[in-house]
């Protein structure tokens, strides 16, 4: 891919949608062949890598910077209370599309939502084993245990990969990484790209931790929309709902685990480290809501036309 400053003025500072797909696609194929090639290419493509990092780097410090123009990243984190009610008060919450989803959406409309969930959903297993990586022995104990959970506590075919799969296949769909990537919008792209750039590098650890508190925080309410949605959708139909029942009722825990076992700690041991968490966890939140807003959008104009 070419580029240049243009482009990335372009596509950061005047939001031109045709070059931040461009460059999400593009950081995504880097991301996914850093985390699953079968081969040593990218390594020893200099050019193909020093674009990347330009690219990277443009991207990440734009969106920092956001968060630092509206977030206090400086608060200090005394309780779990303080992160439930900064989530709260965050527009994402409790957002519009899944009212949507759980009393209006067509069965098309929650069958693309499901499909754009997927990439994602599929791959979280491996982003948190990644999370383990460095990780104090009090916060690893508190990782496993989730490992645990989305492993289907050792039973492969209650693995959360292979429940969200079988809710695809009751649907009519089936899992396409490929195809799912390419009809994904560039907001959705940067959601996963956010969980690879976190993951990956160990100076984003603290980052990367919000960015999973936030996600933990953020799911169950919206899980009860989506299941309650589902349920209006196929009221006799066998569509296995597992997978978001779950979610709904585990992530609660896993929120309340991950904040006073692995975040309250660590960051009593690395008060330094609280701007990289609410970085992190304003990230995700900022970067979700994006993806939310525009899927909602594109439901609305399809629902009027």
């Amino acid at each position: 891919m070419q580029m240049g400053e243009n482009v990335l003025s372009m596509a950061f500072q005047q939001h031109h949608t045709v070059y931040l797909r461009n460059i999400h696609l593009f950081l995504s194929k880097v991301y996914y062949d850093i985390l699953y090639g079968e081969d040593d290419l990218l390594i020893s493509d200099y050019l193909k890598l020093t674009r990347f990092k330009k690219m990277e780097t443009e991207w990440i410090n734009h969106e920092k910077a956001q968060c630092l123009n509206h977030y206090n990243c400086d608060q200090e984190v005394c309780s779990i209370h303080v992160v439930k009610q900064a989530i709260q008060q965050h527009p994402v919450f409790n957002h519009l599309l899944f009212s949507y989803l759980g009393d209006e959406a067509s069965t098309e409309h929650m069958r693309q939502f499901l499909l754009g969930e997927a990439v994602l959903n599929v791959e979280f297993f491996d982003y948190l084993v990644l999370a383990v990586i460095g990780a104090s022995d009090e916060a690893k104990a508190e990782i496993v245990t989730n490992i645990w959970d989305e492993a289907g506590r050792s039973d492969i075919r209650k693995f959360h990969t292979n429940l969200f799969k079988r809710l695809l296949f009751d649907m009519g769909l089936q899992y396409n990484r490929d195809e799912c990537i390419a009809t994904m919008s560039w907001e959705g792209l940067a959601g996963i790209n956010l969980f690879s750039y976190l993951a990956i590098y160990s100076f984003n650890k603290m980052k990367f931790f919000g960015l999973l508190a936030a996600t933990e925080l953020l799911d169950p309410p919206h899980y009860h929309q989506l299941n309650k949605g589902l349920i209006r959708l196929f009221p006799k139909k066998n569509v296995n709902r597992i997978y978001y029942v779950e979610h709904e009722t585990l992530d609660v825990e896993h929120a309340d685990g991950w904040l006073n076992r692995v975040i309250l700690p660590e960051l009593a041991r690395r008060p330094h480290k609280t701007r990289d968490f609410w970085l992190g966890f304003y990230l995700r939140l900022n970067s979700v809501k994006k993806y939310y807003d525009q899927l909602l959008t594109t439901f609305m104009v399809k629902q009027a036309a």
